[in-house]
């Protein structure tokens, strides 16, 4: 079973450490597209979470490198700092059902 690596605030990769994940704590959202282009590398890390608030900021130079990748898969994960937003469970049940 490959690794899960955490890519975010200091608060929430030390929360993941905690429970067994490596993380990299990211200053400057803007060095994360190298980040991703270090962690891609690694044959052993099979997940990869970036928190939202150091995802936003570099959203649009992130999204390719996202969209085109494989393994590991990449996704983002709500942190303490980003906002949260409400979830239209009507919406999504409908669209489930394919009426949406």
């Amino acid at each position: 079973m490959g690794k899960v690596v955490l890519v975010g605030d200091k608060y929430t990769v030390n929360l993941f450490k905690m429970m067994g994940a490596e993380g990299t704590i990211v200053e400057d959202p803007l060095a994360l597209p190298q980040i991703i282009n270090e962690v891609k590398k690694r044959q052993d890390v099979d997940l990869v979470l970036i928190t939202k608030d150091i995802y936003n900021p570099v959203r649009e130079s992130v999204d390719s490198i996202i969209l085109n990748q494989k393994k590991p898969l990449i996704t983002i994960i709500p942190s303490p700092f980003s906002e949260a937003e409400a979830l239209d469970v009507k919406r999504m049940i409908m669209a489930a059902l394919g009426f949406g």
